[in-house]
């Protein structure tokens, strides 16, 4: 409405006084954007010693007297008495009809001062808005999701990188619960309802790490950052900042040396148990060998002996495992076609898969791709992962086998429609001995890995309950010939 008043009145003014202060006024209101729009000067008379009028630059015309500049500029509504003088205070108030209004050199002056606020104002305004938009421009760049959350536990500003990832505009951000986008907000913010109760936030800065799962199956962890905005000289939280940096990168970097770690501790254990435990049982296995042929022990005793040596022979077996897993292998490195790997696997399980009623499609990439690796090792990994997918669908299932090149790797990949990874063994699912099966030892696809490493490669792991697993080998490209 007052918008309204301002545009429908518009001022023309005409000035009286001298030189410098025709001038002083005339320069203000051309700096002046917002004067500039609903007042204009159309006129002047200036008063210098003689009393006769000088041009002197200026823009608008002169004249002799005030009678003369109404008279040629009858849209004046408004005169501005500059020259503070009693006699042509007076004497203007004699001669200005009704309709124009005479403003004095008191109310002129409280005029220069409003505008020379006005003009302050703008100046602040405008070096707010740049240090406004050089800020968003900043912080639109970080590679984290950034939101501000208010009083109400409701969005009021975000970053560009969060608003790509939620696929939104800030208009369609503001305003919206940020639980929707951040379920683990929950243990780290007081709630009211279900929205983030921020006057009841603690005045330090909280985090969390968490992780999701994405629609792939891939785990990716995330460590969600609360900052509390509170009011000057009160200790009231008014607004949160909230920032979420996707950690998966070094997580997978700080898993591996832990892993490492632990593969050394491993070692070390292997050693000991190979010294400590393998010549006697070795003696127990030999003798029990020895005693089930002596007819002289009855066949309750022989089912005994049979019993001690068929564990013996477990138990050797599992340690044959951990020593050739822990055990440093100089690999030789040779450029193979891994579609004849996939196939010569695939034809040592298939009639395994055809009686348990699982059905293999093999989706091998035309191209031939060959990676650096070994053929026996990079067999010996997809029978493991194939065997893992075929106890993983004890009644039937799909199974498919498949490869590609990407830009600097070729792949192999395993996947399966079982039941998935449980959330508890996934994150360790390549530690060595944690396994989710009745009988397994955990050292499946720990080897896998350990495996394609030697070779410089990498080892995926997805899963989704219910879904699936697949396990994707990346080798290294073979260099062209």
């Amino acid at each position: 409405m007052l918008e309204d008043l301002i545009e429908m009145k518009k001022d023309y003014i005409g000035i009286v006084g001298r030189s410098f202060t025709l001038s002083s006024l005339s320069l203000l209101l051309h700096e002046s954007s917002r004067a500039a729009a609903n007042i204009t000067i159309e006129a002047g008379v200036l008063i210098d010693e003689s009393g006769n009028p000088q041009q002197n630059g200026h823009t608008f015309p002169l004249y002799a007297d005030v009678q003369s500049m109404l008279s040629e500029h009858p849209s004046i509504n408004m005169v501005f008495e500059l020259s503070g003088e009693a006699e042509m205070v007076l004497a203007l108030r004699r001669a200005m009809p009704p309709e124009v209004t005479l403003i004095e050199l008191p109310a002129a002056r409280f005029f220069l001062r409003l505008h020379a606020t006005d003009r302050l104002w703008i100046a602040c305004k405008a070096n707010l808005m740049q240090t406004q938009a050089l800020f968003k421009s900043v912080v639109d760049q970080f590679p984290e999701d950034i939101l501000i959350v208010g009083a109400d536990g409701l969005i009021l500003d975000c970053n560009r990188h969060f608003a790509g990832r939620t696929g939104k505009t800030l208009t369609d951000l503001y305003g919206k619960n940020p639980l929707d986008y951040f379920d683990a907000m929950r243990s780290l913010c007081p709630l009211k309802g279900e929205r983030i109760d921020v006057p009841a936030m603690s005045l330090e800065n909280s985090e969390l790490m968490f992780s999701e799962t994405d629609d792939q199956g891939k785990i990716n962890f995330y460590r969600i950052y609360a900052y509390p905005i509170t009011e000057e000289d009160k200790n009231e939280v008014v607004q949160l900042v909230v920032i979420c940096r996707d950690i998966t990168e070094r997580t997978m970097i700080e898993q591996r040396l832990q892993q490492s770690e632990r593969m050394a501790t491993v070692g070390e254990l292997s050693a000991y148990i190979a010294h400590e435990i393998r010549n006697p049982l070795m003696a127990m296995g030999g003798f029990a060998k020895v005693l089930i042929k002596d007819e002289s022990i009855d066949p309750s005793g022989r089912e005994k002996i049979q019993i001690i040596l068929e564990e013996a022979q477990r138990l050797d077996r599992l340690l044959k495992s951990i020593l050739s897993f822990v055990r440093s292998k100089d690999v030789q490195k040779k450029n193979i076609d891994i579609n004849r790997v996939a196939a010569d696997a695939m034809q040592l399980l298939s009639l395994g898969c055809q009686l348990q009623e699982i059905e293999v499609e093999m989706d091998l990439d035309p191209s031939q791709p060959f990676g650096v690796g070994g053929v026996e090792q990079i067999r010996q990994c997809l029978i493991n992962l194939v065997k893992n997918s075929m106890e993983a669908m004890p009644d039937g299932g799909k199974l498919n086998i498949s490869s590609g090149v990407s830009d600097k790797h070729v792949w192999l990949e395993v996947r399966d429609n079982g039941p998935g990874i449980p959330g508890q063994i996934r994150t360790r699912a390549f530690d060595p001995f944690v396994s989710g099966k009745v009988n397994g030892n955990g050292l499946g696809l720990p080897m896998v890995k350990k495996i394609i490493e030697e070779f410089g490669g990498q080892v995926e792991l997805a899963s989704r309950p219910g879904k699936g697993t697949s396990v994707i080998l990346l080798l290294k490209k073979a260099p062209v010939a």
